[in-house]
C-alpha cells in the first residue's frame, strides 16, 4: 500500500487503513514520514533564508536523524506503557504510526510558503500558532490511531503518547542545556 492509496483509504475507513499500515510495519514507509516531518521543519524555519544546497541538505539530514531517533524512543516508551497496561502492542508498529504522523508537517510548509509570499501580512507572527496547531493535530492523529487499532480509551491512548514524549523532551532539554553550557565555556 503506497502513501497516496493509504491516505484515500484512510478517509474511507480509518481503522482498517491503520491496521494495514501497522501490520506491514514498513521501515522505508515510516522513514518516508520522518523525512516529510524533517522537510516540514527545515522549510518552516529556513524558508527565505537563502540557504545553499549543501547547507539545506545538511540541516535536512540532521533533523531527519533527530526525527527518527525521537520516533524510536517514543515508540519504545509508548510500547512499554501499553505493555504495562496489558495492551498487546509492538514498538515496530508504533514506530510506523509515529512515522505516518510526519506527513502532517506538510501544513508547516504551506504556512511558510504563504508567509514568504505575503511578507506585508506579517504572518510570521503566527508561527507559534502554526507549530502548536501541527503538534495538536499530530497528537490527535496518534491518539485516535491507538484508540482505533488497540481498542483502548482516549485517556489511556493520550497517556501512552505523553508517557513516550517525556523522555524525549527531557533528552532534548538536556542536550540544549549542554549545548549552551559548552558554548559558554568556549567563549
Amino acid at each position: 500500500m503506497n502513501w497516496l492509496k493509504a491516505y484515500f483509504s484512510y478517509v474511507d475507513d480509518p481503522t482498517k487503513t491503520l491496521q494495514t499500515v501497522l501490520e506491514q510495519r514498513s521501515f522505508p514507509r515510516a522513514c518516508g514520514g520522518y523525512l516529510a516531518a524533517a522537510l516540514g521543519w527545515v522549510l518552516f524555519f529556513n524558508i527565505g533564508d537563502g540557504l545553499s544546497v549543501p547547507a539545506f541538505l545538511g540541516k535536512l539530514f540532521l533533523v531527519f536523524a533527530a526525527e527518527v531517533t525521537a520516533g524510536y524512543f517514543i515508540a519504545a516508551v509508548c510500547g512499554l506503557f501499553l505493555d504495562f497496561s496489558k495492551v498487546k502492542s509492538s514498538p515496530a508498529e508504533l514506530f510506523s504510526l509515529v512515522g505516518s504522523a510526519g506527513f502532517i508537517n506538510g501544513l508547516l510548509i504551506a504556512f511558510a510558503l504563504l508567509s514568504a509570499a505575503w511578507p506585508s501580512a506579517r504572518l510570521g507572527l503566527l508561527a507559534p500558532l502554526a507549530i502548536l496547531t501541527v503538534l495538536g493535530l499530530k497528537t490527535g492523529y496518534l491518539t485516535r490511531g491507538l484508540m482505533r487499532v488497540y481498542q483502548i480509551p482516549a485517556g489511556k491512548a493520550l497517556g501512552a503518547w505523553l508517557f513516550g514524549l517525556v523522555p524525549v523532551a527531557a533528552a532534548g532539554l538536556l542536550g540544549f542545556i549542554f549545548l549552551v553550557w559548552g558554548t559558554m565555556l568556549l567563549f
